[in-house]
């Protein structure tokens, strides 16, 4: 019943897959309970079974374990929602920054690689800090009037994603290059399509996942990764945001987040910083 309602919102597809996932994990952990049995410590136990390791996870199937009492009181099949009363497991972040020497060695590692859009993707996701899935669609007729058009595929419960539009004049100086140069370099290293980011013959990217993959491969080779503290592909966007910060760009809208606070998730470096002068600059 739960998953016909959650088709009816009109989710996109990874949405869905997400809470599919979730459903899975609570009808594990709570499926010998009838519902109107289930008290807030049978919730406890069942979210503590992710604890430590898998703190994200923890948090997600509260958050739908929310959602699905909510529907069942405003259903009339509970009279109160026991997850309202479940403390939300916090998440200790481990994935590590990607720094700006990172990048550039791998960077130098795509350039001379036979994989050739893996070079562009490092470009277009630093010089556009958008998430993989929004890189993947980027076409060469998004741009016009001296802009990238970018609807971001993230909807946060929108009809639509954020809509930003980046001035092709936009540059990064830590790259030297202005988004409109990078979106130059997209046209040459495959066959002709109309994706920024194509495979070798010309075919855009069915799903983001290649992108990932082949991250994961190069970063792999400039370093040794504990497990879940590798940097991964979306931490390009933290990257971003903080070189772009530095240039005086305003980056929540780069970045299409609604609140600053958000934006500033994202300038935390996570101790990369630690024993660095702060250097107070005094103006005249």
């Amino acid at each position: 019943m739960y998953q016909e309602i959650i088709k009816q919102r009109e989710y996109n597809p990874q949405t869905v897959k997400n809470k599919s996932i979730c459903v899975r994990h609570i009808r594990r952990g709570l499926g010998s309970h009838t519902m109107r049995s289930i008290r807030p410590h049978h919730l406890t136990t069942a979210i503590r079974s992710f604890l430590p390791d898998r703190a994200p996870t923890a948090q997600r199937v509260l958050d739908e374990l929310r959602d699905v009492f909510s529907e069942a009181v405003a259903n009339g099949w509970m009279d109160l929602n026991p997850a309202l009363h479940v403390r939300r497991p916090a998440a200790k972040v481990k994935r590590q920054r990607l720094t700006l020497e990172q990048w550039q060695q791998m960077r130098t590692l795509a350039a001379a690689g036979s994989i050739k859009w893996l070079e562009p993707m490092l470009l277009l996701a630093l010089a556009t800090g958008q998430r993989r899935a929004d890189l993947c669609k980027m076409r060469f007729d998004d741009v016009s009037d001296g802009y990238l058009h970018i609807e971001q595929q993230k909807k946060a419960g929108k009809p639509h994603g954020a809509r930003v539009a980046l001035p092709l004049s936009l540059r990064l100086d830590a790259v030297g290059l202005t988004l409109g140069e990078v979106i130059e370099l997209c046209r040459f290293y495959a066959k002709a399509g109309p994706t920024l980011l194509r495979k070798k013959n010309g075919a855009a990217f069915e799903r983001p996942d290649m992108l990932s993959y082949r991250f994961e491969e190069c970063i792999n080779k400039i370093g040794t990764w504990l497990r879940g503290v590798r940097p991964s592909l979306h931490e390009c966007r933290s990257l971003a945001e903080r070189l772009y910060r530095k240039q005086g760009i305003d980056t929540q809208t780069l970045l299409g987040h609604k609140h600053q606070s958000m934006t500033d998730r994202y300038n935390d470096d996570r101790g990369l910083s630690v024993g660095e002068w702060k250097r107070l600059v005094l103006t005249t």
